[in-house]
């Protein structure tokens, strides 16, 4: 009963956890598609590969990608 209860709030945390990022990224998807605005993918990995290894390393810059 105690391990069904457990895997019942696991996979309940779990689910909030997943529909919070899909609201996150739908919000970011309607900002960069009314401002024009976004990262370059390569510049983002870059720069978490960096904090990773705990380099200092700056925020990559917007970019407009519509012209």
């Amino acid at each position: 009963h105690a391990f069904m209860r457990e895997a019942l709030g696991v996979q309940s945390r779990l689910l909030e956890q997943r529909q919070a990022l899909i609201v996150a990224a739908l919000r970011a998807e309607h900002a960069a598609l009314e401002t024009g605005t976004g990262y370059l993918g390569s510049e983002v990995d870059a720069y978490f590969e960096a904090r990773a290894a705990q380099q200092p390393t700056l925020r990559p810059p917007l970019r407009t990608w519509r012209k």
